[in-house]
């Protein structure tokens, strides 16, 4: 079974990672969920450890229980999927910065990489996110460019995640080398 570590941002369609985590087990992959602080906030953990029948990593996990999360998660890991990635991790994720469990997984990994942001359409057009966006294509990481319409807000523009089905049949183009 190939291992998809599914990254979750706090921007408000986290939600939609449980989807997106039912998905992949469907298709036969083995999740592994790792949330930032503020994405514990707006998705439990316990959803999606029912969801994907496996742990899933958090600061806590990473500080209190003394484990490696970021270490042994990158282990024959097929894809590390950032959905929804927001301006700050996709910032991080530029600029190397490792300071919570999800950048520090991501520095580890050695496996494909698929982004799949998610933010306000003033944020997403900023020019420091479009900078740092230019610098991951650059150096090879893939992205599920999002979507058009309202956002959570209220305002509309460029910036709501790509439609699950979307982002799942990129991610498993990305695996299975399609």
């Amino acid at each position: 079974m190939k291992k998809v570590i599914l990254s979750v941002g706090s921007s408000i369609s986290a939600y939609k990672s449980c989807d997106l985590a039912r998905l992949f087990v469907k298709g036969g992959y083995d999740v592994f969920a790792v949330l930032t602080e503020n994405a514990a906030k707006l998705v439990s953990t316990l959803t999606l450890e029912t969801l994907t029948g496996n742990p899933v990593y958090t600061d806590k996990t990473l500080w209190e229980k003394h484990e490696m999360g970021h270490i042994t998660l990158k282990d024959d890991a097929a894809l590390f999927l950032a959905a929804p990635a927001t301006a700050n991790m996709i910032g991080k994720f530029a600029n190397g910065i490792a300071d919570d469990i999800v950048s520090t997984t991501f520095i580890a990994v050695t496996c494909p990489v698929l982004i799949a942001p998610a933010m306000n359409p003033n944020m997403y057009s900023h020019k420091a996110v479009q900078a740092n966006i230019k610098r991951l294509k650059e150096w090879g990481f893939g992205f599920v460019e999002p979507d058009e319409g309202p956002v959570a807000c209220g305002d509309e523009g460029i910036g709501r995640l790509a439609d699950i089905n979307t982002i799942y049949k990129a991610a498993v183009g990305v695996i299975e080398g399609a």
